[in-house]
């Protein structure tokens, strides 16, 4: 056989190969990178989530920091006029907060807080209010999802008057 027709047959089993790698390559790529995708969605949604637990646990530990301190317009008794523990400018949890939370609102999240009604220890109100030592604080994070939506993530605390 002439080495022009073994050159030949060899470049046309090796265009031959080509092609079946390009096909296959065209079938296989997209679900991949559908899978690829999907799996960044879902890890991208569990990071957001511990951010959100991590900006919660934040503002719950000022709260509860709050609680114990002695310094003016802080300590337990504040929580009984939340609007004013909350916004006011300069000394509201929210005001003091604003530094911490700069780089979770960058990226989508909001967070409120509620303070709840004194409570006794089951946390109910007791018509004996000299059981009602308690109150209950809810923080609310609010964040991003990858498919655009948003999600709500809830921690709750009970505070006390320790002095």
């Amino acid at each position: 056989m002439s080495p022009c027709i073994t050159r030949c047959r060899r470049r046309a089993s090796t265009l031959l190969e080509c092609i079946v790698v390009v096909v296959v390559l065209a079938l296989a790529v997209p679900p991949t990178l559908s899978w690829m995708a999907q799996s960044s969605d879902e890890r991208t949604d569990q990071v957001n989530s511990i951010r959100a637990v991590t900006l919660a646990q934040g503002v719950i530990e000022n709260i509860m920091a709050d609680c114990m301190s002695t310094s003016a317009g802080l300590g337990f008794s504040a929580l009984a006029d939340p609007a004013t523990y909350l916004d006011a400018p300069t000394t509201g949890l929210r005001a003091r907060l604003a530094g911490v939370f700069s780089p979770y609102e960058a990226i989508g999240f909001s967070y409120s807080v509620t303070i709840g009604a004194l409570v006794d220890s089951t946390g109910v109100v007791n018509a004996d209010t000299t059981l009602n030592l308690f109150r209950v604080a809810t923080v609310t994070v609010s964040f991003p999802l990858a498919d655009g939506t948003t999600a709500d993530m809830d921690i709750e605390t009970v505070l006390a008057d320790l002095s």
